[in-house]
């Protein structure tokens, strides 16, 4: 434990995931599809968060810099308005004061893996046609 904060993991439900984003698979990387990813995490999240009893959820993906904030923040808002305001969802922009940095120093300093998509089978595929992942 790094932050003495337990860490909780949900199930992986990839079958569920296809459904949910299917007919964007040939979207293009920060379009329709990742959109439709980050709703199916945050509602995962806002619904673990529910069931755990928290007045609030939030995510860690306003720290990339590749990332829109102000599209996740819109997709938290309507999570929350769902709930009815029963658990509210935190806007926080963690790359505001240097915060990218700062979590690169930290992986560093922990050891942690870092790696250079978002983690998605149809982002993984794009990263690996890019000429500048094969100039590594």
């Amino acid at each position: 434990k790094i932050s003495g904060l337990k860490l909780i993991i949900g199930n992986y439900g990839h079958e569920e995931w296809l459904e949910f984003i299917k007919d964007l698979e040939n979207e293009p990387e920060r379009g329709k599809r990742c959109w439709k990813c980050f709703e199916f995490n945050l509602r995962k999240t806002a619904e673990k968060a529910r069931e755990l009893d928290f007045d609030c959820f939030t995510t860690t993906l306003t720290i990339s810099p590749h990332k829109d904030s102000k599209k996740i923040f819109e997709i938290g808002d309507k999570l929350e308005k769902e709930t009815k305001g029963k658990i509210r969802f935190l806007a926080i922009d963690f790359k505001k004061q240097d915060g990218f940095r700062h979590s690169v120093d930290l992986s560093r300093k922990h050891d942690l893996y870092r790696q250079d998509y978002c983690g998605c089978e149809f982002s993984l595929r794009s990263s690996i046609a890019s000429p500048k992942l094969k100039k590594r």
